[in-house]
C-alpha cells in the first residue's frame, strides 16, 4: 500500500509538467483573446488596426500549439517526472513509443474499416442511416493525432505511452545483446523496443479502448446529474486530499476526460473541462458554465478572499506579542496565493496540527466551487488567483460574471474569518502565533545563512538542511511540485526536524517512513537548486 501510495504521488506529479506550460501559455491565449473581442475594441479603436489584429492573431495561435499537442506532452512528462536514470532516454523513447502506438491503432482500426471517410458525420447520416446527433456522437470517438487517424483517448493515450516507455525503460536500459549487435545494446535498445512493441499495445487498445470510454462516459454523465453538487464534490475532494499529492490526478481528469464533460465547440467533439473551455475561448463562443464550475472560478472565492481572512483569524488569535512576527512570516505566501492560488504555504501551516481545521478548509473550499456554480460564473483557466479573475473573468466580458465576486468575495472573507476563530478559540488549536516558542529563531539568522549561499561563502544552511534530513547517505532524491521539496530518504526517523525549520519552511510533512515534503511555497525552486547544488559538490 505504501509503495502504491509513492507511485501514485510520483505519477500525480509528472502531471505539472505539462499543466505548467498550459497554465502559462494560457495567459497569453487568453489575453489576446480578450483584445480581439468586438466589445474591447469598440472601447479601444485602435486596437482594431490590420497590423495588432495580425500581431494578436499570431500570439493566440502561439499559446494554442500545447493545447493541440496535449497527448503528445503528458507521453514525454511522464517519463521524465518518474525514472530515475537516464531520464532523456526515457523521454526520446515515449516520444517513439508513442507514435508507435498510434500507428498501430490505426492500422487495425483501417482493417476493420474504420476511416476518417466511414466515420464522417455525413457518411454516417447517409450511409448508415444515423441520426445527425448519433452521427456526431459516434463520430467524437476518432481524431486524428499527429496526422494518424485513431480513437480519440486525448492524453489517456500520452499517460499509456508514457507509462509503457517507463516500463520499457526500466527492462531494456543495461540489456546486453550478442555481441554483433552491440551497437544496440543498452540504452539504444530501449527507443528500438518501444518501436517494435508499442504498435501492438496500439492494437490491443483498439479492443480495450471502447471499454474504458465507455466507463469514463458513465462516470462523467453521473456527475452531470448531479449538476452543481457534483461542483462542491470536486471542489471538497481536491482540498481534501491535497496534502497527499493525489490530488493533481483528480484535477486532471475532469479537466482531460469526459469527467468534466463533453461538447461540441465550432464542429469538432471537445472532451474535459480545460478542452472545452480553451475550445470555446480560442473560438470565441459562448463559455459552459458545467465546464468552468471544475475550473479556475471553483477557486477564486477560496484563494483570493478565503485565505487572507485565514491569515488575519491567524493573527487575531496569535500572542500581541507574536503577531508582528506572524504577518511577516505569510506575507510571502499570501502573495503567491493571491496572485497565482498556490495555497499550501498558508494550509499546510494548520491543516496537520487539527483535523478540525483539515475538514473546514475541505467543506470551504467546496462551497467556493458550488456557489459560483450556482450563479453561473464563467472563468476558465487552472490557477485561480487575481491573474486568472482579470485575464479570463474581467477582460472577457461582463458574460463571465466575473463581478459576481465583488459582492460574494467579501461574504466569504468574514464567512471563513469567523469560522476559522471560532474552531482554533473553541478546540484552543495551537496555530502558528498562540506559543510563544513560535519565530524562537530570528529572521536574520536564516537570512543570513542564505546570504551566504549566494557570495560563495560555506552554504551553512544546506549543510543545516542536510544534517536534518539524516546526512547525505539518508537521502535518495530531491524532487520538488509546485510549492513543496519532495524528498525520497532511505529512514525518516533520522529527520531532525528541528534544524530543518531554521530554513523557514511553511510545513514539514513526514507521510511515511521514507519520504517528507517541505512546504516551502514560492521558495521550493530556490531552496531545491540550493540542495542540489550542495549534494552535488560533495559527490
Amino acid at each position: 500500500m505504501e509503495k502504491l501510495k509513492k507511485d501514485l504521488q510520483s505519477f500525480g506529479k509528472t502531471l505539472l509538467f505539462p499543466i505548467s506550460i498550459l497554465s502559462f501559455m494560457a495567459i497569453f491565449l487568453g489575453l489576446s483573446a480578450a483584445l480581439q473581442n468586438p466589445v474591447i475594441i469598440g472601447f479601444l479603436p485602435f486596437l482594431g488596426g490590420e497590423g495588432i489584429q495580425g500581431f494578436l492573431g499570431f500570439i493566440r495561435r502561439l499559446a494554442g500549439i500545447p493545447f493541440a499537442q496535449l497527448p503528445l506532452l503528458f507521453a514525454m512528462a511522464i517519463p521524465l517526472g518518474i525514472v530515475k536514470r537516464d531520464k532523456e532516454v526515457a523521454v526520446y523513447s515515449s516520444v517513439v513509443g508513442y507514435i508507435a502506438m498510434l500507428v498501430g491503432m490505426s492500422y487495425l482500426l483501417g482493417v476493420q474499416g474504420y476511416t476518417p471517410t466511414t466515420t464522417a458525420v455525413n457518411y454516417l447520416i447517409k450511409n448508415e442511416g444515423y441520426t445527425a446527433v448519433e452521427a456526431t456522437l459516434y463520430n467524437s470517438q476518432f481524431t486524428n493525432v499527429l496526422g494518424v487517424f485513431v480513437y480519440n483517448m486525448n492524453v489517456i493515450g500520452g499517460m499509456i505511452a508514457g507509462l509503457c516507455a517507463i516500463a520499457i525503460h526500466n527492462r531494456y536500459r543495461q540489456i546486453e545483446l550478442h555481441p554483433s549487435l552491440t551497437f544496440y545494446s543498452g540504452k539504444r535498445f530501449v527507443p528500438i523496443a518501444c518501436a517494435l512493441i508499442m504498435p501492438f499495445i496500439g492494437m490491443a487498445l483498439v479492443y480495450v479502448w471502447p471499454y474504458i470510454n465507455s466507463l469514463i462516459m458513465t462516470l462523467g454523465t453521473g456527475i452531470a446529474k448531479l449538476n452543481i453538487v457534483g461542483a462542491f464534490l470536486y471542489g471538497f475532494l481536491e482540498k481534501a486530499i491535497n496534502p497527499t499529492g493525489l490530488h493533481h490526478i483528480l484535477n486532471q481528469a475532469f479537466r482531460f476526460t469526459a469527467l468534466g464533460g463533453v461538447e461540441t465547440v465550432a464542429g469538432h467533439t471537445q472532451v474535459g473541462a480545460l478542452n472545452i473551455y480553451f475550445s470555446q475561448l480560442e473560438n470565441h463562443v459562448p463559455f459552459s458554465a458545467k465546464a468552468t464550475q471544475y475550473l479556475a472560478q471553483g477557486r477564486i472565492l477560496h484563494m483570493v478572499f478565503g485565505m487572507p481572512a485565514v491569515v488575519f483569524a491567524l493573527y487575531k488569535c496569535a500572542l500581541p506579542a507574536q503577531r508582528e512576527k506572524l504577518l511577516k512570516y505569510f506575507i510571502p505566501g499570501l502573495t503567491a496565493v493571491v496572485l497565482t492560488g498556490i495555497t499550501e504555504p498558508i494550509e499546510f501551516t494548520y491543516i496537520f496540527i487539527s483535523p478540525v481545521l483539515w475538514i473546514a478548509n475541505a467543506i470551504l473550499a467546496g462551497l467556493s466551487t458550488l456557489i459560483p456554480a450556482i450563479l453561473g460564473v464563467k472563468i476558465g483557466n487552472i490557477q485561480g488567483g487575481i491573474i486568472d479573475w482579470f485575464v479570463f473573468g474581467t477582460l472577457q466580458g461582463l458574460d463571465t460574471k466575473w463581478y459576481i465576486f465583488l459582492i460574494v468575495g467579501p461574504l466569504f472573507f468574514l464567512l471563513y474569518y469567523f469560522t476559522y476563530v471560532f474552531i482554533i478559540k473553541k478546540f484552543n488549536i495551537l496555530t502558528l502565533g498562540r506559543s510563544q516558542d513560535d519565530f524562537k529563531d530570528s529572521d536574520d539568522e536564516a537570512e543570513k545563512s542564505e546570504s551566504s549561499n549566494e557570495t560563495g561563502k560555506v552554504d551553512n544552511l544546506a549543510e543545516t538542511m542536510i544534517e536534518g534530513l539524516g546526512g547525505l547517505e539518508n537521502i535518495v532524491e530531491v524532487d520538488n511540485c509546485i510549492s513543496r521539496l519532495r524528498i525520497e530518504l532511505k529512514d525518516s526517523s533520522k529527520v531532525n526536524q528541528d534544524l530543518i525549520k531554521k530554513s523557514k519552511p511553511n510545513g514539514v510533512i513526514i507521510p511515511d517512513a521514507h519520504n517528507i515534503h517541505i512546504v516551502y511555497g514560492g521558495r521550493v525552486i530556490k531552496m531545491r537548486n540550493m540542495l542540489d547544488d550542495y549534494i552535488f559538490s560533495k559527490k
